[in-house]
């Protein structure tokens, strides 16, 4: 009870939103592994100065004592006033990694030194920040559905690694993944397999169009772009002209997720041969469309389905 208190407590306390600059009481500042060995020899040197009352063993103490409270400064300053922000894809999909772009902005006028990022079981370090830098990381979801990413945790040890400095931050981004997709067999719903559309594709042209934003590369005609001509696309009338409406109740399988994932891979290819489609769902539906856009709001459906 208490640790899951705890865990609340301070995923509240340094959550992540669009962005977050580390304040004074943001900054954990104790000792590192090495640091109680130093404080161990400080101790022995106080206690022989003073038993043998011997100046000089006092004298290094003395200095044992300033490098460390030196040292709690300079490993504090190196992450107060920076600032981190999060870029990330708000949709994702099973198994597929998502990339986490976290920027580090150091405070005006301050250079940050030897910082040690860590997310999950992947650390990265940075040696010197005086000017924004990305540091990238991957997560790989392995549900469907909401997706809570885990902490990410920074900390410093700058400059003799007796002491560390260190804090969290909890991203609150909503992120939704997708199902992965399950294959069915194409012709069942109207779709060709890939061997059959490349042996009818040239069977089928129609023209050439200007290229839009979400028509598939593979449509694009290489050779008029050489010949300077911008980029054109491949249509095909059987693509111009026909229809899928993809059904929950129609899937084959009976498990909810299966039928989902299943639906997952009708859209995809729905998508990459350039078809209208739509979409129904037990809690929604989506009307015929086609193109990027539709195609992003029937996966991001397909994420939100109870």
């Amino acid at each position: 009870m208490i640790k899951k208190r705890w865990q609340k407590w301070i995923g509240r306390r340094f959550q992540l939103t669009e962005q977050r600059t580390l304040k004074q009481n943001d900054v954990f500042v104790f000792f590192n592994r090495e640091g109680y060995l130093f404080l161990v020899l400080l101790i022995i040197t106080f206690i022989a100065g003073v038993n043998y009352a011997n100046n000089l063993i006092l004298a290094l103490c003395f200095l044992l004592t300033g490098i460390l409270v030196l040292s709690f400064y300079l490993a504090f300053r190196q992450l107060y006033g920076l600032t981190i922000d999060l870029e990330v894809e708000q949709l994702g999909q099973v198994a597929q990694p998502l990339t986490l772009k976290f920027q580090f902005r150091p405070a005006k006028n301050q250079i940050h030194l030897h910082l040690r990022c860590q997310f999950q079981n992947t650390a990265k370090k940075i040696t010197v920040l005086k000017s924004p830098m990305v540091v990238q990381f991957t997560d790989t979801p392995l549900k469907r559905g909401l997706h809570r990413l885990e902490r990410f945790h920074f900390f410093s040890v700058y400059p003799f690694g007796i002491i560390k400095a260190w804090s969290y931050v909890f991203p609150q981004r909503e992120i939704w993944i997708a199902p992965a997709p399950l294959e069915v067999d194409l012709q069942h719903y109207g779709l060709r397999q890939q061997n059959e559309r490349e042996q009818v594709g040239n069977e089928d042209f129609s023209h050439l169009r200007e290229f839009q934003a979400g028509d598939a590369l593979n449509r694009i005609a290489w050779q008029q772009y050489a010949k300077g001509r911008g980029l054109l696309v491949k249509t095909f009338e059987q693509h111009q002209h026909q229809q899928l409406d993809f059904n929950y109740t129609q899937m084959t399988l009976s498990l909810h997720e299966e039928k989902l994932s299943q639906l997952m891979y009708l859209v995809q290819q729905a998508y990459d041969q350039h078809m209208a489609f739509s979409l129904q769902l037990p809690s929604a539906q989506l009307p015929l469309g086609i193109g990027e856009q539709h195609f992003h709001q029937a996966k991001l459906m397909l994420a939100q389905e109870p």
